[in-house]
């Protein structure tokens, strides 16, 4: 599977329903993958090869870095591409997040 043609198709019929144009270069889309109990989003596709993809999970504020991942294409269950609306209230929900809470 070609997930990255994938990806760009389903921006095609993204785009035709929002009434826009789809976009040309992948890495302006933010991306999310889905493997078994976990989810990670936003992210920014990198590259793939038959049984490896690898992207970046992009973090919500600019002052922290990105962080690169490669998974195994068959531990996929799920991928899709986030609304620019919906990235905002995620960058928003992680924010009231304290660190501290993911370590109770």
């Amino acid at each position: 599977m070609n997930i990255k043609e994938k990806i760009l198709a389903m921006d095609k019929q993204f785009a035709k329903e929002c009434l826009r144009d789809p976009v040309e270069n992948i890495e302006d889309l933010s991306l999310s993958f889905i493997i078994k109990f976990q989810l990670f989003e936003p992210c920014q596709y990198v590259s793939e090869d038959d049984e490896w993809l690898t992207f970046l999970i992009l973090p919500p504020e600019e002052i922290l870095e990105s962080q690169i991942m490669t998974l195994r294409k068959e531990e996929i269950i799920s991928f899709g591409i986030l609304n620019e609306k919906n990235l905002a209230e995620i960058n928003n929900l992680i924010k009231q997040i304290e660190p501290e809470s993911l370590y109770q």
